[in-house]
């Protein structure tokens, strides 16, 4: 544990330190627009779950309502850009009143332009969201409580970019740390309170044309504050390529090695292999596809003490059919290892969606859309389907 730290301290230092030779260009690796901006959103969406309470059988169907305002205001002063995206989602059920409930997005963020290719920035995200009855703390036994789980977060990170997005070589640097804790049922659920303490280091350096050598570093190390057992430290290295052949196709594909530690020795130490892969390609001004694919590390989301091993792949497909029609396609996979103390339970996640989108104005779009989920796991108990049906509108000002 102290050697990779020592380790991810000076490859950083390296890194820096051959950075100070590089020439580079002009725009800054964040894409961000300059000057004042304000937006304004309001979506309304109406329709019908399936099955809400995601039982393997006597399921039970619902209409729902969802209003969904979010505001997004910029200014910058000379070298300092400010920005806050605020968030509200409001859902009603007809058939389900007790989980009614609001989630909360609150986002300020800073940045401070040092030099042309130096920039500082800091930023505080709040979230506060709903775990859905059937699903995470209540996955299978949706019927013993009588309302979903409210979630809350508080995340703040600082980091130093070196470097722009055309540039021979750039830096990232990120340092941050995130409370999490359940708000409901708090008995049995402030087991899962804990506090993550992270740092991250990405550089990428140009070795001819649009081919980028890559390399990330992360370390997290988690405190649950009422279950010491479960605090873990977990590294992550990845190195690969990246390419930009032309403005059509974009793919990054980087592999390594993850590692998960405990604190104690409530489980064993688990290394594993570690990919991250993303394609973007755009054959013409009409269609896009996007494809990711990562395994991961996730903490727990069971009462009982366990860690997961996630496999994730996503497809999103858009195809603008006219200057009004625009279609859309949405493809998730996910596997997950469970691991428990006597047992590991395997969990696969599927999830897809199709919508179609009626752009009427700049500032009127409405939309229609059909979702479809499912689970599969090695638990039978568990297994579960749904779909829903929506249709809706978003206003911009």
């Amino acid at each position: 544990m102290v050697i990779f730290r020592l380790l991810v301290i000076l490859l950083i230092a390296f890194a820096m330190t051959l950075l100070t030779s590089f020439a580079l260009k002009a725009e800054t690796d964040f894409a961000l627009e300059s000057g004042d901006q304000f937006t304004a959103t309001l979506l309304s969406e109406y329709g019908q779950i399936s099955n809400f309470l995601n039982q393997g059988s006597d399921e039970e169907s619902t209409g729902y309502v969802k209003i969904e305002p979010s505001v997004f205001i910029q200014t910058q002063l000379s070298r300092h850009l400010i920005q806050l995206a605020t968030k509200v989602s409001h859902y009603q059920f007809n058939n389900f009143s007790e989980d009614d409930h609001n989630n909360l997005l609150f986002k300020p963020s800073y940045f401070f332009k040092l030099d042309h290719n130096k920039t500082l920035f800091a930023d505080i995200k709040l979230q506060e969201s709903y775990e859905y009855r059937g699903t995470g703390l209540s996955l299978g036994n949706a019927e013993l409580i009588t309302s979903g789980d409210d979630k809350k977060s508080l995340a703040a990170n600082i980091g130093y970019l070196y470097g722009q997005i055309d540039s021979v070589a750039k830096l990232k640097l990120s340092i941050g740390q995130e409370d999490f804790r359940y708000k409901t049922r708090r008995a049995e659920n402030k087991a899962l309170d804990r506090v993550d303490q992270s740092v991250a280091a990405s550089f990428d350096y140009l070795l001819s044309g649009k081919t980028y050598f890559a390399a990330d570093l992360a370390y997290t190390q988690s405190n649950f504050q009422n279950n010491s057992p479960l605090n873990k430290d977990i590294y992550a290295v990845l190195v690969g390529m990246k390419w930009q052949s032309t403005a059509i196709t974009q793919l990054q594909a980087l592999i390594g090695y993850q590692r998960l530690t405990f604190e104690e020795t409530l489980f064993a130490s688990d290394t594993r292999f570690k990919w991250r892969v993303d394609i973007n390609w755009q054959p013409t001004n009409f269609m896009q596809m996007n494809i990711n694919t990562q395994r991961n590390y996730e903490t727990t989301n069971r009462i009982v003490d366990s860690y997961r091993v996630v496999d994730s792949t996503n497809l999103q497909l858009t195809h603008q059919l006219t200057d009004y029609f625009q279609t859309s396609a949405v493809v998730g996979y996910r596997q997950e290892k469970v691991v428990y103390l006597e047992q590991t339970i395997n969990e696969d996640y599927l999830y897809s969606e199709v919508r179609l989108n009626y752009q009427r104005n700049d500032w009127l779009t409405v939309f229609a859309g059909f979702t479809f989920k499912e689970l599969t796991a090695s638990d039978d108990r568990l297994n579960n389907q749904g779909n829903s049906l929506s249709l809706g509108f978003n206003v911009n000002i």
